[in-house]
């Protein structure tokens, strides 16, 4: 369920989509008004003039609503009041508007050559990508203008007889998806960037915040040490006590109530923490047994009840001397001297900083005590407002690096897919194997079995890479352990061969009998092969001509770790192909994703290797990447997902 700040935020963009929508308004509604005369003019003396005219009229009519609508949203006083109402009624007039330009099917059955049909068609097309530039804030708003404009004459063009009308449908339908995909992405990059620009605010906000509040104490420490000059002993043992390195503020807490505690002459030095009733102790110095860290007391039992009420400092040096005698925690106890003072903590209450003693003091306090326990009090609650104040960072930073890893999920969608296509593939080649064997009677139990084996152990493999997936979202780290290459290898070598054989493609080994250990993710790696294999066949098959069908694997162990090399003997990689394989979404396939070289890299370089590719001496190119030896300390723990697949 998302929280209201969510909910605010998700408000919010919405509403600048909105004003961007409507800003950017009146150049749609200029390129409308300034295309349609020149269609018109074109067209004048070739079709009938009372259609065109009726034709320009209706156009600029809804033309002027749209300009008329951006004008009363932008005269309006509070136009995200209604932000959604604001969007359908543009969406309506966007819709109308379109719809008029849709009308133009009726100038093409009435255009008298193909010339004219390309030169209305082209006029349109116009028009469609400038509704991508301009509607994709508010995608609706887009699509319904969109729709109504291209449909009309491209399905007019395609029930036509004649071949190139035909043509210029199926382009019309092609272009037409083409402004809705552009508009989907320029849509998707605004939400994003807005979000983005939102949070970076939110951000920016609050460590401003708690920056200011942080100087603002800091600024009132300073004024106390500047009021307390004459007192240059006791600021020396407050600098010190503060200035020494310490890795934590309760370090720093502890060594002050040490310093307070032989500065006052003070058995006891208590920070309590006040909830209601409760007094909880949460830092202290005394002797042993008398009272410990996280001991909780009734507050009407201590005089820190009375210093709260006070809400200022209170002290007093012989309590069986005075009214004090009466009060419960003298009756408890047996308190004789108290000087305690209240602790905020930002505009909040916090406790108490108290010192205490069994005995009478001798001497009253000074007003240098009376200070110098104020400044203590003051520091300790700036300490403790900065490390709440660093707790919250903490967590804010916590928050965005998790957003981040699911924006990296969100992205990652098309790419599980690619990658569990992989063994959904092996999974149909064993069905449909066993499935020939079955119709050829040539199935027993023993192949059967071994069949299903292999069928369930891709369905393993495909759950293993989804988990693979969840994991990520849970913050959950890949499976790393020491295993042989030797047996990554056989197990997706039948696997590999039967790919060969389908695509008549000769396979090479050249891989080292006893191959270094390596610490790595065996499910991964095999991924990685299988990846690299996969695009070297494909490569292979489109290479023209009769040359040689070969693919190499080899691996051979290195100083540096063991590098694996995958050699093609496809048609290889122009030079400005090469420079853009590792990049997302880039793919030379016509039906690819281009999510498996950018994968892979990120598997090597976890792994801590690297993946490259090498143009071939004659034809092909070569893909290389390396793993790190493990420690030779390291004992194998085998491999972690088999993938072993047979011919049969």
């Amino acid at each position: 369920m998302p929280s209201p700040v969510s909910d605010v935020a998700a408000r919010q963009i919405r509403a600048q989509q909105v004003r961007q929508l409507y800003e950017q308004a009146p150049l749609g509604v200029a390129a409308n008004l300034f295309v349609a005369p020149i269609l018109v003019l074109v067209l004048w003396d070739t079709l009938p003039r009372t259609v065109l005219a009726v034709w320009v009229l209706l156009l600029a009519a809804a033309t002027l609503i749209r300009l008329a609508l951006t004008a009363a949203f932008q005269r309006h006083a509070d136009p995200d009041a209604d932000i959604e109402g604001w969007v359908s009624r543009y969406t309506w007039a966007g819709a109308t508007n379109g719809a008029c330009w849709g009308g133009c099917v009726v100038l093409l059955a009435l255009s008298p050559s193909p010339v004219y049909d390309a030169f209305i068609a082209l006029i349109l097309g116009g028009v469609l990508m400038g509704s991508a530039l301009t509607l994709s804030p508010v995608l609706t708003a887009c699509v319904a203008y969109a729709l109504p404009v291209g449909l009309p004459p491209v399905l007019w063009l395609l029930l036509r007889d004649d071949p190139v009308r035909v043509a210029m449908g199926a382009a019309g339908i092609f272009y037409l998806l083409l402004v809705l995909g552009t508009a989907w992405y320029f849509h998707r990059t605004l939400a994003r960037s807005l979000r983005l620009a939102a949070e970076n605010l939110s951000l920016a906000q609050s460590f401003a915040t708690a920056r200011a509040e942080t100087e603002e104490t800091n600024r009132q420490l300073a004024d106390q040490q500047a009021a307390l000059r004459d007192s240059v002993a006791a600021m020396r043992e407050l600098y010190q006590v503060i200035s020494t390195p310490r890795r934590h503020a309760s370090d720093r807490i502890q060594a002050l109530l040490a310093m307070g505690c032989q500065r006052f002459d003070m058995a006891i030095g208590i920070l309590c923490h006040v909830e209601g009733e409760r007094h909880e102790v949460a830092y202290t110095v005394a002797p042993d047994g008398v009272i410990n860290q996280g001991d909780v007391l009734n507050l009407a039992d201590t005089y820190c009840r009375d210093t709260l009420r006070a809400g200022t400092l209170l002290s007093f040096e012989h309590a069986s001397a005075g009214p004090w005698r009466q009060h419960p925690c003298y009756q408890k106890f047996g308190l004789e001297t108290y000087l305690g003072v209240p602790v905020r903590v930002g505009e909040q209450v916090y406790g108490t900083l108290s010192f205490s003693a069994f005995t009478p003091r001798s001497v009253p306090f000074t007003p240098v005590d009376r200070e110098l326990i104020q400044l203590m009090a003051q520091w300790v609650g700036g300490a403790l407002e900065q490390e709440r104040m660093a707790e919250t960072a903490q967590r804010q930073q916590t928050l965005l690096a998790h957003a981040s890893r699911l924006n990296t999920l969100g992205e990652m969608a098309s790419a599980l897919a690619h990658e569990v296509n992989q063994p959904i593939t092996a999974i149909n080649l064993y069905a449909e194997a066993g499935l020939t064997r079955v119709r050829n009677d040539a199935l027993g139990p023993a192949e059967a079995r071994e069949t299903l084996e292999k069928i369930i152990a891709q369905s393993t493999r495909a759950k293993a890479i989804i988990q693979r997936i969840r994991q990520f979202a849970r913050q959950g780290k890949p499976h790393y352990i020491t295993v042989r290459l030797n047996d990554v290898f056989t197990d997706i070598m039948d696997f590999l061969n039967l790919e060969a054989r389908r695509h008549q493609i000769e396979l090479r080994y050249d891989i080292a009998p006893e191959l270094p250990l390596v610490r790595a993710d065996a499910l991964q790696v095999q991924q990685v092969l299988l990846n690299l294999v996969g695009n070297a066949m494909d490569a292979i098959n489109a290479s023209p001509g009769p040359e040689a069908r070969t693919l190499a694997i080899s691996a051979r162990a290195e100083p540096a770790g063991v590098e694996i090399a995958i050699q093609d003997s496809g048609p290889g990689l122009a030079p400005d192909v090469h420079d853009q394989l590792l990049h997302p979404f880039f793919t030379t396939k016509p039906d690819g994703l281009g999510l498996g070289l950018p994968i892979s890299q990120s598997i090597i370089e976890a792994h801590g290797g690297r993946l490259w590719a090498t143009p071939n001496a004659r034809h092909g190119v070569t893909f290389h990447f390396t793993l790190p030896i493990a420690s030779a300390a390291a004992p194998p723990e085998g491999v972690a997902v088999a993938l072993s697949l047979d011919t049969a």
